[in-house]
C-alpha cells in the first residue's frame, strides 16, 4: 500500500484510497493486512511472524494477545487460512448497522472520517466456513464503548454468514500457548528432513515405552544416534510430530526437554 497509514486526522479521500488499494491486492490474491505494523504508531508490542506454510507471507500483529492467538490458529487443524487486520470495506453498511444498533460508528482519531471496521482475524475453516475472531484484553470486554464495537463487529460478521468469536488475554496467556511456541520450529520441515520423519517416529515410539521416566532430550538424543543424524535435526523432527498432532502432551504442563514422557503425559498417535 505504499506509504504507511495513520489513524490520526484521516480524510475520507485517503480512506477510500486505502480501501481501493486493499481490494485490488486481495482480488489479485496478494493479501496484505489493512493495517500493518508500520502503519500503527505505538509504544506497545507489535510483531511480524513469517507464515510457516507459505514462504513470503508475513503476519502483522498489533499486540501480544494477537500474536498468541495467531499461534493457536496456526496450530488448529480446522483452520486452513488466516487473514489478519481484515476490513469490512463497505463503510456505508457498517454505518447503517451502527445506526440500527444505536451506537456511534468508530472514527479516526481527531477526524470526522469513519473508520473501516477491521477484524483481528478472519479464518477459513475446513469445509469453507469463515470465522471472525476479535482479540481483546479481558478488562476491556465489559467496557461500554468496547462492548459497542464488539456488538457492531458481531453484527457485521453474522451478516456475512461468518461465525464470530471473542477471545481474551486470559484465555491466550497460558502454558498451552507457550507450548505451541516451543514446537513452532517443527511446523514446516526442511526438505532434507521430510523423508526422515516416518522412520524417526517409529524409533521414537519404540523408545518411549522403555524410557518413560527419562528426560525427553535423552530419547531424542538416542534416536539421533540410531539414525545417525544431528541432535538438532532429531529434536526438530520431534517438534514436527507435535505440530502435526502425531505426538501429544498435557497442554498445561511445560513442554521442556528435561521433563520425562511420564511427567508430560506424552501420547503418540500410532
Amino acid at each position: 500500500m505504499g506509504m504507511g497509514k495513520t489513524r490520526v486526522r484521516t480524510s475520507a479521500k485517503l480512506q477510500r484510497k486505502w480501501i481501493s488499494d486493499f481490494s485490488e491486492k486481495e482480488e489479485r490474491g496478494e493479501y496484505e493486512p489493512f493495517y500493518r505494523t508500520q502503519d500503527v504508531t505505538s509504544s506497545g508490542f507489535k510483531a511480524r511472524i513469517p507464515c510457516p506454510h507459505n514462504a513470503g507471507r508475513v503476519y502483522h500483529l498489533l499486540s501480544q494477545n494477537e500474536t498468541n492467538t495467531l499461534i493457536q490458529l496456526l496450530h488448529d487443524p480446522l483452520v486452513i487460512d488466516i487473514k489478519e487486520q481484515y476490513p469490512v470495506t463497505d463503510i456505508a453498511k457498517s454505518k447503517a448497522f451502527a445506526k440500527a444498533l444505536e451506537i456511534k460508528h468508530p472514527k479516526h482519531v481527531w477526524s470526522a472520517t469513519d473508520k473501516a471496521i477491521t477484524f483481528d482475524f478472519v479464518c477459513t475453516l475446513v469445509g469453507g466456513k469463515k470465522r471472525a475472531v476479535s482479540v481483546k484484553p479481558k478488562h476491556l470486554v465489559e467496557h461500554k464503548r468496547t462492548n459497542e464495537k464488539l456488538m457492531l463487529e458481531k453484527t457485521l460478521a453474522e451478516s456475512l454468514g461468518w461465525e464470530y468469536e471473542i477471545t481474551t488475554d486470559e484465555q491466550k496467556n497460558s502454558e498451552a500457548v507457550r507450548n505451541i511456541f516451543r514446537i513452532l520450529r517443527g511446523a514446516n520441515l526442511p526438505i532434507e528432513l521430510v523423508n526422515e520423519y516416518t522412520d524417526f517416529k517409529d524409533h521414537f515410539v519404540r523408545l518411549l515405552s522403555k524410557r518413560t521416566y527419562h528426560p525427553l532430550r535423552n530419547i531424542v538424543h538416542e534416536v539421533a544416534s540410531i539414525k545417525g543424524i544431528d541432535f538438532i535435526d532429531s529434536f526438530t523432527l520431534m517438534q514436527h510430530g507435535f505440530w502435526i498432532h502425531d505426538i501429544y502432551s498435557d497442554p498445561e504442563v511445560a513442554l521442556l526437554p528435561e521433563h520425562s514422557p511420564y511427567y508430560l503425559g506424552l501420547k503418540v498417535n500410532a
